[in-house]
């Protein structure tokens, strides 16, 4: 099993400053017990950041890693031949030099309103050969033939960020850019809207569209693995406690693939630069996902953790650690603290 955890250090200065006096005795454990960690470096310019791409076998090509398809067959909707892509509804900020997208997490975007919102969205999205499928409030799939080949920016790339680099220039992309400027003049005058406006919330006046791709044929070898294990040695183990934290997708683990459990949990916190909720999502992950693995290592399970910042990440795989390896982390730095330092 490979996990990866983006936003594991912090880029703001006050969640910094606290991983400095972070306690995780779990995932410390796991971490002293594995071998020289592996460095990867990250490319800004990328529509998959790098964390996506490590939790993708590094299989897919720049933005085609397939979120939506690999959602879709979680949930029974996928079918060979279709294409697939994730909708986040959001709220874009109109500047007078660039369009940037709030922090759809801000939205506090209930069930409610998301379900009246895609409704009134979907006979738009049909008229250009687009499935609306509902998934949770903040997270739409589409399926259309449209999204074949689409390169498509990770939500991560927008995220209170400007929108502007990002958006898909590919002659495909024409009609949903065209379907973008329809829906932003249909919500403008929404009766959603006009309820969020007057309880002070920002009104949906977009979408976003990413997690485009197709997932390897059944049986097919990545391109590229993370941590490639030495020739003779068993295949990792799917600890069983960790099973049922896999499903359903959307829980505080993020996201899973065929290749890696994708955890995200820390991102929105991360981003604010809010320390609190920082060390509290390490602490719940610690607890809920970390201790169960504890045990699963020690029953000779093999697990690889890769912690990740915007453009560094290092990746450890269980066991691995040599007698030397394992006296220099008896004396080191206790806490977390000396595995994120230099991310």
């Amino acid at each position: 099993m490979h996990i990866v955890i983006s936003h594991a250090a912090a880029p703001g200065p006050h969640c910094r400053a606290a991983s400095a006096k972070l306690q995780l005795p779990h995932l410390q454990a796991l971490l002293r017990q594995a071998g020289a960690p592996t460095l990867h470096i990250g490319n800004p310019d990328t529509l998959t950041p790098l964390a996506e791409h490590l939790a993708s076998s590094q299989a897919y090509g720049d933005g085609l890693v397939p979120w939506a398809a690999w959602l879709a067959q979680a949930n029974a909707w996928y079918q060979d031949g279709q294409y697939w892509a994730l909708i986040s509804p959001c709220h874009l900020q109109i500047h007078s030099d660039h369009v940037a997208m709030q922090d759809p997490d801000l939205l506090q975007l209930s069930e409610d309103e998301s379900r009246t919102l895609l409704a009134a969205m979907q006979p738009y999205f049909e008229e250009d050969g687009i499935n609306l499928h509902w998934h949770s409030a903040h997270t739409w799939l589409a399926q259309g033939s449209v999204f074949q080949n689409l390169v498509s920016a990770s939500l991560a790339r927008v995220r209170g960020q400007p929108t502007d680099p990002w958006i898909p220039r590919q002659s495909a992309a024409q009609g949903l850019r065209r379907l973008q400027n329809e829906m932003q003049m249909l919500l403008y005058t929404h009766a959603v809207n006009d309820a969020r406006s007057a309880r002070g919330q920002a009104p949906v006046n977009g979408f976003w569209i990413s997690g485009t791709g197709s997932p390897l044929p059944q049986g097919a070898e990545p391109h590229g693995t993370v941590t490639p294990l030495p020739a003779g040695e068993a295949p990792p183990i799917a600890p069983k406690p960790l099973q049922a934290l896999l499903a359903p997708p959307g829980t505080i683990l993020g996201s899973t693939s065929p290749h890696a459990l994708y955890i995200d949990a820390l991102s929105a916190s991360a981003l604010r630069d809010d320390p609190q909720a920082w060390v509290q999502a390490w602490q719940t992950l610690d607890a809920k996902v970390f201790a169960p693995l504890v045990a699963q290592i020690a029953s000779g399970a093999a697990i690889s953790i890769s912690l990740c910042s915007e453009q560094r990440a290092r990746t450890w795989v269980s066991g691995r650690a040599s007698l030397w390896q394992r006296i220099k982390q008896q004396i080191a730095a206790p806490g977390i603290h000396p595995f994120l330092h230099d991310l």
